[in-house]
């Protein structure tokens, strides 16, 4: 590859519903680009003598940032465009998971390594795998499984559950994962309800809540969506137990006081203090203060967590293997052992899902979510893994070169 640069691709939400969470992915992006060009955070310590802080292969990492809109046709147009454009040797991004399948189909077509970074769906890593796609969030069969014995031990045995879900494929399959989940536990479902994505009234689906009389409520939705849905419900039933499955800062500073108790699980939190926890946090917060936003704005979340991970992740990876040639940069990523700050992970050579802890967290009271902390860790526990004979992996087929 001639040139004294190459470019990385984030093709992130920069508008729709889940414009939040795209720009806090792009922070995390950011970040990494800067430090493998400059050095600093993981740069200098997990990847140190590999990545040295003076560019990639010998040459300095440039990035483009595309709007996905939140809508997976809008994304592969604007990948396509990096990719054919801008020549992008890396594709990250993906605020849900409708784009973040659009980006893996095309990464594949084009051959291009795609680093997925909010997308939850388990087909990504399960029936729509493929050789080019690596997700380091864990996906909804994971986050069915972390949550089954802590909901038990918060709620019991005998408890009737309802769930309400967005209607896509992500909201109905989350759904589907909960119910077999909790009814194996014991758990009895009393009715569900789909909603469009970006409805703002939930005030509709009260009465049905009511009549449910159910002992806990499940609200499968992301973005403004699980916000606006966990504050109409919280109007109407101030006691009503709520069950976000997966939940990140920005619902949780959207919802306020709505969020208190609200169990779910997120991809990382500050409250995780690791030494790789706290040097990610050391340089996000140097990197971010000072700055235009909230007074959190410079506390890191989840979602820019991961996006800083799977960027390392792949830098690592080309270094290691002396080459952009995504062919030599799979066979280095698969297997590789590493930690984020919560814990060792691997990204497996089976289907690309890296086995990772998953941390659980508890909604904090409106008036304890000071300095950007809106819940508290309940655990990070690791028996959301599984082996690649069950679970999605058994729809994985990755194919050959």
């Amino acid at each position: 590859m001639t040139g004294e640069t190459v470019t990385f691709g984030f093709n992130v939400a920069q508008s729709g519903p889940f414009s939040t969470t795209g720009e806090e992915e792009l922070r995390g992006h950011r970040l990494a680009v800067k430090h493998i060009n400059e050095g600093g955070g993981w740069v200098d310590t997990q990847y140190s003598g590999q990545l040295n802080g003076d560019g990639l292969l010998g040459k300095t990492v440039e990035s483009v940032v595309g709007d996905t809109e939140s809508d997976p046709d809008a994304a592969r147009a604007s990948a396509a465009s990096m990719i054919e454009n801008d020549e992008i040797i890396m594709l990250s991004g993906g605020s849900t998971s409708d784009t973040g399948l659009a980006h893996q189909q095309l990464a594949a077509e084009k051959e291009v390594i795609f680093m997925a970074t909010m997308t939850h769906i388990d087909t990504l890593t399960g029936a729509s795998c493929n050789r080019f796609t690596f997700r380091e969030l864990f996906n909804g069969y994971m986050t069915a499984k972390a949550l089954k014995p802590v909901l038990v031990d918060e709620y019991g045995e005998d408890v009737d559950f309802f769930q309400i879900y967005s209607q896509d494929d992500w909201g109905n399959a989350q759904k589907d994962l909960m119910k077999q989940s909790l009814t194996e536990a014991g758990w009895q479902p009393v009715g569900t309800l789909s909603a469009q994505l970006g409805t703002r009234d939930f005030s509709q689906y009260v009465s049905d809540i009511e009549n449910a009389s159910e002992d806990v409520l499940i609200l499968n939705l992301r973005g403004l969506d699980a916000a606006n849905a966990v504050r109409a419900v919280r109007k109407a039933f101030p006691e009503e137990n709520v069950v976000i499955p997966l939940y990140t800062r920005a619902v949780a500073q959207t919802a306020g006081g709505a969020i208190e108790d609200v169990i779910g699980t997120i991809e990382w939190d500050p409250s995780i203090e690791t030494p790789l926890s706290k040097e990610f946090q050391s340089a996000f917060s140097s990197e971010y203060s000072g700055g235009t936003g909230s007074a959190s704005s410079s506390i890191p979340s989840g979602p820019a967590h991961v996006a800083y991970t799977q960027t390392l992740q792949y830098a690592y990876a080309a270094q290691k293997a002396g080459t952009f040639d995504p062919n030599e940069v799979i066979s280095v990523l698969e297997g590789l052992e590493y930690g984020t700050g919560i814990g060792s992970e691997t990204l497996r050579a089976c289907d690309h899902q890296s086995m990772r802890p998953v941390p659980v967290v508890r909604g904090r009271p409106g008036d304890q979510q000071a300095f950007g902390r809106y819940y508290n860790l309940i655990n990070t526990t690791r028996d959301a893994m599984y082996s690649c004979s069950e679970g999605p992996a058994v729809e994985c087929s990755l194919g050959g070169n």
